[in-house]
């Protein structure tokens, strides 16, 4: 499985309730930040994926780290943009 193969079964299985959201954002900050040849993406994917990386690199479970403002991610602001980018690219 390419790279690039894995981020869409990623995504596609975190939707259906496969991975915790901790989990996703581990595996797919590994994935698209250090295996991804980003020449295999389309531009669309590119910019999708790069906005879902930040997201997901700054992702915390812990409240206390949410109360701080502009530094990271909560579980809603993943799943948003998860179906955002399920949607643009149609594999939802």
């Amino acid at each position: 499985m390419t790279a690039k193969e894995k981020i869409y079964y990623l995504i596609t299985q975190y939707k259906k309730g496969k991975y915790d959201t901790n989990t996703f954002c581990d595996q797919f900050t590994v994935i698209y930040d250090t295996e991804v040849d980003y020449d295999t993406l389309s531009k669309i994917e590119n910019r999708l994926f790069y906005e879902l990386s930040t997201i997901t690199s700054r992702f915390s479970p812990y409240e206390e780290d949410l109360k701080i403002p502009n530094i990271y991610y909560g579980e809603q602001e993943v799943r948003s943009k998860v179906d955002e980018v399920m949607n643009k690219l149609c594999c939802s």
